[in-house]
């Protein structure tokens, strides 16, 4: 039985992807993320080939049976689809067009000396799984709006608002690099905030006030979570640090005799070296964790391998286990920190750079490579001293 257009509208994600068979090998096959994309199987020199030909609902089903047809009639002329479309695309990129692809390819190797592995791996993923399929081989001065549009409408639909938001990022950004190499003229991205950024609005991270700091280390230090877990928490604390930075220290990275804790900046957010004073409570932390994994890799290691550092989420489960989910976020304690120390009259540049963030002006940040380590020390003491519990 033929496919129909409500047939395949209608096809939901399962747990596994799936094949629905429409007629003369075209199939939709969707996969476990909802993403659908048209495949075609034939036959070539006595093996099965299957090849993409588009993706749902970008492709609708009448044009997707054309492109089918299209295949079979080279195969029936003894040529192979696949190089049909190999020539197809390399003369229209040789007439001048830029497929999105390789202008996003290019784009990604220009930033990926300035963005963390991480990052790049986040990416990677999120335009290959969304973007690429439906808009990788088109050429890039011929996406128009609406093309954007209904990519983002996609992604929105199966629930993931921010993937959307940050898909449209990234797609701005490509098409802005594409402006800056005289590529394109124009970003057909631009202003499209109007339209997703009401659907994808950031939650900041929830914090309480810092009089209830008291309350929240007395939670954290008797709640049921083990010995290592709440290291790890404290330490992320005293030092205002990140959850994965505390979660990926090395032991080779702490100099507890210098009291620093250095942290090399391909590791780091902002792609820089990241040296943080150690109070007297984190080197106490530290000290405390040597007999333990002082042999090993990491600071605090994960409790299936020896030779992986501790669980992405252990942060947000110690804030469960001390009943503060939703209530004070990991990060917020970042938050807490800042607004603390600015009040207690501390330069701004040295609370930043113990946040390891950006100056909010490029420039100054370019030229502005002051660690103010020695500046940093006595004012990461005092913040160890106003929330530790001596009892």
């Amino acid at each position: 039985m033929a496919l129909t257009d409500t047939a395949a509208k209608q096809a939901k994600p399962r747990e596994k992807g799936y094949t629905i068979p429409d007629s003369l090998g075209l199939s939709l096959y969707v996969a476990q993320s909802g993403v659908k994309s048209w495949h075609f199987r034939f036959t070539w020199l006595g093996k099965q080939v299957r090849i993409s030909i588009g993706t749902y609902p970008e492709t609708g089903l009448k044009e997707a049976r054309a492109r089918r047809d299209e295949a079979r009639e080279d195969i029936a002329n003894g040529v192979d689809p696949r190089d049909s479309r190999r020539e197809k695309k390399a003369g229209m990129i040789a007439a001048g067009g830029q497929t999105f692809r390789r202008v996003y390819d290019e784009w990604l190797a220009f930033r990926k000396g300035s963005i963390s592995p991480g990052t790049y791996r986040v990416i990677s993923n999120a335009m290959a799984l969304d973007v690429l399929p439906t808009l990788g081989d088109r050429q890039i001065d011929a996406i128009k709006r609406a093309d954007v549009i209904a990519l983002i409408r996609r992604v929105e639909k199966r629930g993931s608002v921010a993937t959307a938001v940050k898909v449209r990022q990234r797609m701005s950004q490509v098409f802005s690099y594409a402006i800056a190499t005289g590529v394109i003229e124009a970003n057909p991205t631009a202003e499209m905030h109007a339209v997703t950024e009401k659907m994808g609005q950031h939650k900041p991270h929830p914090f309480l006030p810092f009089s209830e700091m008291p309350r929240i280390m007395v939670a954290i230090r008797d709640c049921a979570s083990g010995q290592q877990l709440k290291a790890a928490m404290m330490l992320m604390i005293y030092t205002a640090s990140r959850p994965g930075e505390v979660r990926h220290a090395e032991w080779s990275e702490i100099d507890l005799d210098a009291a620093i804790w250095t942290t090399p900046a391909a590791k780091m957010k902002m792609r820089r070296d990241h040296t943080v004073p150690l109070s007297t409570q984190a080197i106490a932390i530290l000290e405390s964790m040597l007999p333990i994994t002082g042999d090993k890799r990491y600071v605090f290691i994960n409790r299936n391998s020896t030779t992986a550092p501790i669980g992405t989420n252990y942060a947000n489960n110690v804030m469960d286990s001390c009943g503060l989910t939703g209530i004070q976020s990991p990060h917020g304690f970042r938050h807490l920190f800042s607004t603390e120390m600015n009040h207690r009259g501390y330069n701004r540049d040295w609370i930043e750079r113990q946040l390891a963030h950006a100056d909010a002006s490029i420039i100054r940040d370019v030229y502005n490579h002051a660690s103010y380590l020695e500046q940093r020390r006595p004012m990461m003491q005092e913040w160890a001293d106003l929330i530790t519990i001596n009892s």
